[in-house]
């Protein structure tokens, strides 16, 4: 299906006017992605919050449609199917129900929500594409970085990748192999984001947390105190 028109496409340069007729007929299909539900962490539970920014991403994937390329800096997109928002939306609200399935943070939050934050998980997706150089494969690279929110220091910081081989280049193979080559690099930076926080002094957190509290007005400090675990909640009542 793409093969030769996308050849034909990068030769003749006709992108953009391909990307203005499909504005304008819109979408026949919209496209999600899934969270992994089981991410194996090796890490116990913690105490911290993570705030997951919005991803950055070059404009040729700070888009709604869904990337195909040759394996080079030249993008073509399927003809009427879309994400169900901006890419970068779409990833990091996966990103963020993946960390809330695993159960192991005190609160995930995207930004505007008004939590604490102890982390913040900043992601660029470097790739997200369906490539058909040489046979077709879903690809997915993401660099994710840790940061201290209370000193903008970095603390951590990898690149994710997962690639997933098609049995065609259309959307009906395609969509899937980008589902599940996200699937692979959502659990890997869940997993290390888990195991990097869980190795970082608690103490200085918490003094964190209670300090703000302290001098926040007494109607916002309810953010806070849902965030206390009912078992914390029910041994401070005693």
């Amino acid at each position: 299906m793409f093969g030769t028109a996308i050849t034909k496409l990068v030769v003749s340069a006709v992108l953009l006017s391909g990307l203005a007729a499909c504005g304008t007929s819109g979408p026949e299909a919209l496209y999600g992605l899934t969270a992994p539900r089981n991410v194996p962490v090796k890490a116990g539970r913690s105490d911290y919050q993570v705030l997951v920014a919005t991803p950055v991403a070059l404009q040729a994937l700070d888009t709604t449609n869904i990337a195909v390329t040759q394996g080079g800096p030249v993008y073509s997109y399927f003809p009427k199917v879309a994400w169900s928002d901006t890419l970068p939306r779409v990833f990091q609200a996966k990103l963020i129900e993946t960390l809330e399935n695993t159960g192991k943070l005190r609160g995930v939050s995207q930004p505007g929500q008004g939590l604490l934050i102890d982390y913040q998980l900043q992601t660029t997706l470097r790739a997200f594409e369906l490539q058909v150089n040489g046979g077709s494969r879903a690809y997915v690279e993401v660099s994710a970085r840790l940061v201290d929110d209370r000193d903008g220091r970095s603390v951590a910081m990898r690149v994710f990748a997962s690639e997933v081989p098609t049995t065609s280049d259309g959307v009906g193979d395609a969509i899937p192999a980008l589902n599940a080559a996200s699937d692979q690099v959502l659990a890997q930076i869940a997993s290390w984001s888990l195991i990097t926080v869980g190795r970082m002094p608690r103490s200085a957190a918490a003094a964190k947390r209670a300090e703000l509290n302290k001098q926040q007005a007494p109607g916002k400090r309810q953010v806070v105190a849902a965030a206390v675990p009912a078992e914390d909640a029910a041994t401070k009542a005693n």
